[in-house]
Formats: structure tokens, sequence, C-alpha cells
């Protein structure tokens, strides 16, 4: 029973990503040892054990160094994607923002004002060219030269309006990433803190694990050739009466020395309500099946 449960904790909580998951190996149970069905299932029929498992898993942190003003889920709790978890306190963004619009709209009308300055100066300077000969020379240069004086001080202005508009992005951008979103649609498997706490920056605050599931799933090396990229399986939870299918979506690179077996992970087929009411670490029985 030990390396059962060994199993099934290497298929929980391992991977296909390379990652090496010491199990250990299983001995051979003498003909005289009475042993229940279901391991006689897994050791001797060397049938295939398989844990299920969210396809995604993310902790939401903290942005910054802030108060957590809204913390309006709770462990079980189901999500949309994109929906708002959870809410820092934002009134000193929010002064920033008001600051920066209002300084960008100082500067836009200034441009507005030196854009006016340069057409007038762009006009003097036109007549005072028609009446040359008739205006003296000191004259016509001194037109040219504030003409040339209003355009630097529209660039300067211009420069000055992106700036502002700038600083109008980050306090917005503030805002936005203050409020914690559910990346996919899922469930709260995890709160760190609560409402009113102070949190610091990559701190914790949630856990959410995808409604989508896979199975990871040890295959015997004996049955390697079955074991493909793409290749259909089922899965039997017996306890809970129910039967998916799905398909094989990552393979280990290498087979576990201990045990001789090869772990892979199959996406389901979704199935709604039955498959999203069964808890993850849920054991079943999986097989390949002919397409």
């Amino acid at each position: 029973m030990r390396q059962w449960l060994a199993l099934v904790g290497a298929l929980a909580f391992g991977g296909c990503d390379g990652e090496v998951v010491e199990v250990p190996a299983v001995e051979r149970v003498a003909s005289t040892v009475s042993v229940a069905p279901v391991v006689a299932d897994v050791i001797s029929a060397e049938a295939m054990v398989g844990v299920l498992v969210p396809e995604a898993e993310v902790v939401l942190t903290a942005p910054e160094f802030a108060r957590l003003e809204r913390l309006d889920v709770q462990v079980g709790d189901r999500v949309r994607e994109g929906d708002v978890v959870a809410a820092l306190d934002v009134r000193e963004e929010r002064h920033e923002l008001a600051a920066a619009t209002a300084a960008w709209e100082a500067s836009k009308a200034e441009l507005e004002r030196l854009e006016l300055e340069l057409q007038r100066a762009k006009e003097t300077r036109s007549d005072t060219e028609q009446l040359e000969g008739v205006v003296s020379g000191a004259e016509l240069r001194e037109h040219r030269y504030a003409e040339k004086l209003a355009a630097a001080r529209k660039r300067s202005a211009s420069a000055s309006l992106r700036q502002q508009r700038s600083s109008v992005d980050d306090a917005s951008a503030k805002i936005v990433e203050a409020q914690l979103r559910a990346p996919f649609a899922g469930a709260i498997s995890r709160r760190y803190v609560d409402a009113g706490a102070t949190i610091e920056l990559g701190r914790p605050v949630v856990q959410l694990i995808s409604d989508a599931r896979l199975v990871r799933f040890a295959v015997p090396e004996a049955r390697g050739e079955a074991l493909r990229l793409g290749a259909a399986v089922r899965v039997e939870f017996v306890d809970e009466g129910l039967s998916v299918t799905g398909e094989v979506t990552a393979i280990a690179p290498e087979i576990d020395a201990g045990t001789r077996l090869v772990f892979a992970e199959a996406r389901l087929a979704p199935a709604d309500g039955p498959l999203q009411a069964l808890r993850v670490g849920t054991v079943g029985k999986v097989d390949f099946v002919a397409r």
C-alpha cells in the first residue's frame, strides 16, 4: 500500500517538464500475501493510475506596497476570466492621476496658445517680406527671428505635453494593476491574507486553479508503444461513477529508473458539471482507447 500511495503522490505533485520525480521502487508482492483488489490492479495487472490536476495554477501577488482594500472571494468560489478578485487601496494613485491630468490639460492649452503665436509670427514675417525695400533689414530679421523663437517654444510645449501624457498613462496603469483579475476561469484554492492587511510587493494574495483539467498518469514500460502525443485515453473515476475521455498532451522525456514508469499528462474533454465537481487529487484508472 505504501508503494501505491507513493505513486499517487508522485503523480499529484510531479510533472512532465523533465523534472525527475523520485518514487520508491515497487516491490513484487508474494503470492501468499493477501492484497486489496485496487493494489492488485495497480501492481500485478499494471493498470495505469491517474490523478486529476488543474491545467493551470497561478498565485496572484501584490504589484506594490499597499493596503488590501477588497478581497471578495472565499476558498472554493468560482470566478470567470477577467473577474476582479482583489483590489488595493489606490487613493494616492487617484490623486496622482488627477494632478497628472490637470498638468496635461494645462500643457495642452499652452501648446494651443503657442500654435496661435507661431501662426501670427509666420503671417507677420510674410507681410514684412512683401514690404522688403520699404522696411529696414533689421526689422525683417527681427520678424524672422520671432517666427523661429515661436516654433522653438511650440516644440518645447509639444515635448512637455508628451511627458504629461506619459504621467497620466503611468498613474492610470497603477490603478488598473491594483485590481487583481483572474487570468482564466477557475476556482479559488487558497487565500493568503485578509482585506485590510498591508502587503508588500510580491506578497501572495490568492491562489487560483483553472476549470480545465488534466490527468497525470504513469505508464508501465511494457505499454510504452501506445504512449504518444495525441493518443486517446479514457479515465474512469470508479467511486464517483464518471468516465471521461482525453488526449495525451505531455510525456516525460525519460523512464523512471526505480519504477520503470513513464509519466504523462492528458487533457480531459470538458464534462462541465460532473468533471468540475471532482476534487483535484481524485484518483482514476487510465487506459488507452482506439480512435
